[in-house]
């Protein structure tokens, strides 16, 4: 009795140890999960003040680029032609804006015109020249792969409101930086600013940059960080599987000497009872028993 509740003390003893190490194990992943949210949430958002710094500077100087453009051209606010507009709106994105990138070339930097339509040159593989914001949108998010997740950022547009956030354009774009991070493709972090050129007029551009997150997430060294961890967790988890699978099958190995043990034990007994039987047989007097036996059923046969 006392063995086996020794027994059963080891096993339970090696149930907790299990459930104890199954349970830091998933701590520990859950660890890295949290690492790489908390990475991402502050890259993230360094990211974004960085690039809200650049396009409110790039707003100064459209202020600046709308005086030069109205100077050099001869040009009065108060007379000039929406044609004329877009003409500076242009030449300001090819001077100012186009150059600016973030960390990645696949980072964009755009314009939005006084009359909420892209700035783009016509060269450019842009199927929506012409077309304000609030209808290109929509109608990319009908595009397979296309956008999405894009209502603050157009409300921001439309409203002239500063503000940072993210969107989808492309959902395959930064796919090869997203490796197996593949949540990641599409979203793009972006900021805008209002750049109020001309005040007395109300001609107000907005300006924009983002950067595809999966870019940001590998060129900042935050994906080399929480992969770290997930080797290190992978190498730790196998491990430990390794061990309690070796373990597993040396319990087992025991738990089969016990019954050879056992099995042997039986036989034994056996083996010492036929020969207490024989001995008992064997002796003289069992043997005197015997005759004695036979000789009463002898005469009980003869009477």
């Amino acid at each position: 009795m006392l063995k086996k509740l020794f027994q059963d003390k080891s096993q339970s003893s090696f149930y907790i140890l299990l459930i104890m190490t199954v349970g830091m194990v998933l701590a520990g992943w859950l660890n890295v999960y949290l690492q790489y949210e908390s990475l991402r949430a502050a890259t993230i958002k360094s990211i974004q003040a960085a690039e809200l710094e650049i396009v409110r500077a790039t707003a100064r100087a459209a202020k600046a680029d709308w005086d030069d453009q109205l100077t050099i051209q001869g040009l009065d606010s108060d007379t000039v032609t929406p044609k004329q507009i877009q003409d500076i709106e242009l030449r300001f994105l090819l001077d100012y804006v186009r150059p600016i990138s973030l960390l990645v070339p696949e980072g964009n930097a755009w314009v939005i015109g006084d009359d909420n339509s892209m700035v783009f040159d016509e060269s450019d593989d842009f199927p929506y020249f012409g077309v304000p914001i609030d209808q290109f949108l929509p109608l990319q998010s009908k595009v397979a792969n296309g956008a999405s997740d894009y209502d603050q950022m157009l409300q921001d547009v439309l409203s002239r409101h500063e503000d940072t956030g993210w969107y989808i354009w492309d959902q395959n774009k930064g796919s090869s930086y997203a490796g197996l991070y593949t949540w990641e493709k599409g979203i793009e972090i972006g900021a805008w600013t209002p750049a109020i050129v001309d005040e007395k007029n109300g001609v107000q551009w907005m300006i924009g940059l983002t950067t595809p997150l999966s870019a940001i997430m590998d060129k900042s060294g935050a994906r080399d960080s929480v992969n770290r961890s997930l080797i290190f967790m992978s190498i730790v988890t196998v491990v430990i599987g390794l061990v309690f699978y070796s373990f597993m099958l040396g319990q087992r190995r025991v738990r089969a000497l016990q019954k050879e043990v056992a099995q042997l034990k039986i036989e034994i007994d056996v083996s010492k009872r036929q020969k207490a039987v024989e001995q008992i047989v064997e002796s003289d007097y069992f043997q005197s028993l015997q005759k004695r036996a036979a000789e009463m059923r002898a005469q009980t046969n003869k009477s």
